[in-house]
């Protein structure tokens, strides 16, 4: 959990060398004819404000307050933590739509007597999003985070109207770097095995698309990017109060 704490650190030290900092890691083949929708007005630090994606708005941030319980007996912790948002996504039509969320999040833990904390079973984080477009239908995105790269393969993610499925899955890396960081920068969004998207989360943000998309698609993917761009994880919280 230290270790987390020390990556997830580094990562914010960095943001403020944003100069240096190089974007995440994206599927090539995707990334050389993507197009990049800069992201403006988001702070790294608290994405809670107004912010733009490309030409979409993200407004009427309503984040809620974060609940908190569990017990701790004995060097044995059972953690329960939940947040509910709100936001609205608008194109440069004047077309708006509001997207709700909730993330929950089960941490159980042993502390020893010297200071460590082991986990004693497994603590996945849920991240869930939905929002309805008046072409496509309701959407729910689903994130399944175990929040470790160790245990990646346990990640499962995905957005869909019930006909339409969009997977999601994590990426780790830095461009031009080797080594992963423990934690998520960011997400990539494939239709099949083709990458059609993606978002890096960490320091003010970034967004990939595929050119040409339909514009229903392009606006339920903003949707589902800007979900997870305001997403801020429990895990993170918890491991910060320990």
């Amino acid at each position: 959990m230290k270790k987390s704490l020390l990556l997830a650190t580094l990562v914010g030290v960095l943001a403020l060398q944003s100069c240096s900092v190089p974007p995440m890691a994206v599927e090539s083949s995707f990334k050389q004819q993507a197009e990049e929708l800069p992201v403006t007005g988001r702070k790294a630090f608290k994405p809670n404000g107004r912010f733009n994606v490309g030409n979409y708005i993200v407004a009427n941030v309503d984040r809620g307050w974060k609940n908190s319980g569990g017990f701790s007996i004995l060097g044995y912790e059972n953690i329960k933590s939940s947040q509910k948002y709100q936001f609205s996504l608008q194109d440069g039509k004047g077309d708006e739509w509001y997207v709700f969320g909730i993330s929950k999040l089960q941490e159980k833990n042993l502390k020893s007597t010297n200071g460590f904390s082991f986990r004693v079973a497994p603590s996945m984080e849920y991240y869930t999003s939905y929002f309805t477009s008046p072409e496509s239908g309701q959407w729910q995105l689903l994130t399944v985070d175990p929040g470790h790269y160790l245990e990646r393969n346990k990640f499962e993610g995905g957005v869909s109207n019930g006909v339409t499925y969009y997977e999601i899955t994590p990426v780790y890396k830095f461009e031009g770097k080797s080594l992963p960081l423990s934690d998520i920068v960011g997400y990539e969004f494939k239709e099949g095995e083709m990458v059609i998207g993606a978002v890096q989360v960490v320091n003010n943000g970034k967004v990939w698309l595929q050119p040409n998309l339909p514009v229903d698609t392009r606006m339920v993917l903003a949707s589902a990017m800007a979900s997870l761009l305001l997403y801020d994880k429990l895990y993170a919280s918890e491991v910060a109060l320990n």
